[in-house]
Formats: C-alpha cells, structure tokens, sequence
C-alpha cells in the first residue's frame, strides 16, 4: 500500500512541476513577443493605416471607419488588460496550490521564480507606459 501512494505522489510532483515550468516560459515567451505589439494610440492607428493602405480608402470612408477602428482598439486594450489580470491570478493561485507540496529549499526557489517574473512585467508594464507616452507626445 505504501508503494503505490510514492508512484501517485511522484507523478503529481511531476505534473505540478511540469504546470510550473510550461507557465513560467510561456510568460517568458509572451514577455518578448508582447514588444512586438501595438499599444496605446498606436494600435489603433496601425490598423486604419493597414485598412487604408490594403483597401485603397478614400478620405471620407477613413472618416466614417476612424471611430470604429478606434473603439476596436480600446476594445483590444482593455481585452489584455482583462486577460492579463486573470492570467496573474491564475498564477497566484498555481502558486498557493504547488507550496505546500514543495520542500522548504524548493519554496524558496519558488519564491525567488516569481520575484523574477513580477521584475519582468514591472518591466514590460514600464516599457508599455513609455511607449504610451511617446506616441502621445507624437504629432
């Protein structure tokens, strides 16, 4: 009897590590690719200028389709947002749920983990604000 609860508790070790890890280098990855991404004003006049550009639109269908590209691109915004802030929360609930199956050596790696990542979107949250505040002060 003692065996198999070993093998159950291993392969769940395991998984949560596994959930662990895959979380951590996917918000790694996401950190790099989100640079690449329009934000703030920026987004919405990308697209009105892909619109404009790949549908040759004439002056007034710009100024009949400006403001639904712009309320689509608040839209966008606030849709990260909200996706960012349930992605941190699932992380924080991850982590409530994996330490108290770790080691006291392994809670501190944990820890110093997520130090790290709350470093790197201080970071992007930071570059984001830049950017935001450079596009306004563009003409």
């Amino acid at each position: 009897m003692d065996k198999p609860w070993k093998v159950i508790l291993a392969f769940t070790g395991i998984f949560l590590a596994g959930i662990l890890v895959g979380s951590l280098v996917t918000l790694r990855w996401g950190v790099n690719r989100v640079h690449h991404l329009p934000g703030g004003d920026q987004m919405g006049r990308e697209m009105m200028q892909r619109l404009t550009s790949q549908l040759d639109l004439t002056a007034e269908q710009q100024d009949k389709i400006r403001p639904i590209v712009d309320r689509t691109a608040d839209e966008l915004r606030e849709l990260r947002r909200t996706a960012q802030r349930a992605s941190a929360a699932a992380l924080v609930r991850m982590h409530n749920e994996v330490a108290p199956l770790l080691t006291p050596a392994q809670k501190i790696k944990l820890d110093e983990l997520d130090a790290k990542q709350r470093e790197r979107w201080d970071r992007l949250k930071r570059f984001g604000e830049e950017r935001e505040r450079r596009m306004k002060d563009k003409p």
